[in-house]
């Protein structure tokens, strides 16, 4: 198929997940290779298989600033380019530059979905399993072999009456960043590799993308009415690991998406998306005798974004904000997401724009992105500590499809991480005790290229 959006074949839409060329209901039309027909039994395959080479250069995780004022040294906190919570992938110089070529997936892994759907009545009945792997060995350990991953799991009803999903599939909060970036972004390319170990990578996941993830749930659509649909979702729960450990209620998430289309192959949608989830943890007092006490927060977001196609061009934007979501996806795990001192949870907020022009087999991309982080009234006082303030990331692409199946890509990604940097504090000689003081030491920051290139061949 052409590089034209993968979209135009589905009813809702897609996102990161469609390395399968899924949609983002289940129940959606995809591209799909009939296998066996038997009994009114229908056996289909959908996939993918990927390589890229990719280049990165520039900065290693950063080297905490000098504390000019005496006081104590200080961590870094957040996620970076080459590996999470400041792991160092030991391909720095005696400079901290970073410099490394690899061979990897890209933006999806290497896929492998196997379906069975049946006719009921006027309700269609499928279950369907996506079998994800990777390229490249984890860790850059060649003992390590490429693990399976059972991504998604999960049977499908579809009828007038709408659609019902019920197993492991995306959630709903975060699609429409990550169909933009799927549709007019990195589906044939790499972007930002969003960490070193292994995986498929983020393309502007992480800078402005929130993806939607992973989860065991249910999920229903009502019918079109004039182009308007409504989605409801409850899902597995999520715990703040280290702090927020109790999360006893399932995680309901919404979306009202409209969708029109217009004139010769035009197109438009819109949606609003929305999570919610309690937390809450249990505090052991120093009293005698020692008392528990329960503590009570809630995780929540909200996002929007639009897409639009005429001729030749395409064009998305989108924008979220919310407590607790993390950069990449909702309720990550992250010492970046809650103040280690308060357990105090931390606000997000991401905007992110994307464009392309397609003529015939080409698709030229360009895109920008970026996630901010709030900073608590905690991280101005904690002097050890410099917090992550944000993620920037600008990336550019050229796509040819050479055939109906086979797809290559050449693009570019510049990734930026910065902080806040520790409080200025200085430590008394004789007592040890730690005073604040005004300002800041020198904000670290973080910037990597990656320029990578490389074929998709998707069936």
């Amino acid at each position: 198929m052409r590089i034209q959006s993968f979209l135009k074949r589905s009813r809702l839409g897609a996102t990161i997940a469609l390395g399968l060329c899924a949609a983002l209901s289940p129940s959606g039309a995809r591209a799909e290779l009939t296998l066996a027909e038997k009994d009114g039994f229908q056996l289909f395959t959908e996939g993918r298989i990927n390589t890229f080479a990719s280049l990165g250069f520039g900065d290693e995780f950063p080297l905490a600033s000098p504390n000019p004022d005496g006081g104590p040294p200080h961590n870094l906190v957040g996620e970076t380019a080459l590996g999470a919570n400041g792991q160092n992938t030991d391909q720095d110089d005696a400079n901290n530059k970073y410099f490394a070529i690899r061979g990897r997936n890209g933006f999806l892994g290497t896929v492998l979905g196997l379906g069975m759907r049946k006719k009921l009545g006027n309700t269609t009945a499928k279950g369907f399993v996506a079998l994800w792997g990777h390229a490249e060995s984890f860790n850059r350990d060649r003992a390590n072999p490429s693990d399976i991953d059972v991504r998604e799991g999960y049977v499908n009803f579809d009828g007038p009456w709408g659609s019902l999903t019920a197993g492991r599939a995306l959630g709903l909060f975060g699609r429409i960043s990550t169909e933009i970036d799927f549709s007019y972004g990195h589906n044939y390319g790499l972007g930002y590799p969003c960490g070193d170990a292994q995986g498929p990578t983020c393309g502007h996941i992480g800078t402005g993308v929130m993806f939607p993830g992973f989860a065991a749930g249910f999920q229903y659509s009502t019918p079109s009415l004039g182009g308007l649909k409504l989605h409801a979702g409850l899902y597995d729960p999520v715990r703040l690991l280290g702090a927020w450990n109790r999360s006893p209620v399932a995680r309901p998430e919404g979306a009202v998406s409209f969708e029109q289309k217009f004139g010769s192959g035009g197109m438009f949608k819109a949606q609003v998306e929305g999570m919610w989830q309690p937390i809450s943890r249990i505090e052991t007092t120093n009293d005698t005798p020692p008392v528990q006490k329960l503590h009570n927060d809630k995780v929540w977001g909200v996002a929007l974004g639009a897409r639009v196609e005429v001729g030749p061009v395409r064009f998305g934007a989108a924008a979220f904000h919310g407590k607790g979501l993390g950069q990449y996806y909702a309720l990550q795990n992250s010492p970046a997401v809650f103040s280690p001192l308060t357990y105090e949870v931390r606000n997000f907020t991401g905007v992110y724009a994307q464009a392309a022009l397609v003529f015939g087999p080409v698709q030229v991309s360009a895109g920008a992105g970026r996630v901010g982080i709030s900073q608590l009234e905690a991280d101005k006082k904690d002097a050890i500590t410099s917090n992550a303030k944000s993620q920037t990331g600008v990336s550019a692409a050229v796509y040819y499809s050479v055939s109906d199946s086979l797809v290559l890509g050449l693009d570019y990604f510049r990734f930026q991480a910065d902080w806040y940097g520790a409080p200025r504090s200085t430590t008394d000689a004789a007592s040890g005790a730690t005073t604040i003081l005004a300002g800041y030491i020198t904000p670290e920051r973080q910037v990597v290229n990656y320029l990578n290139a490389g074929a998709t061949f998707h069936w």
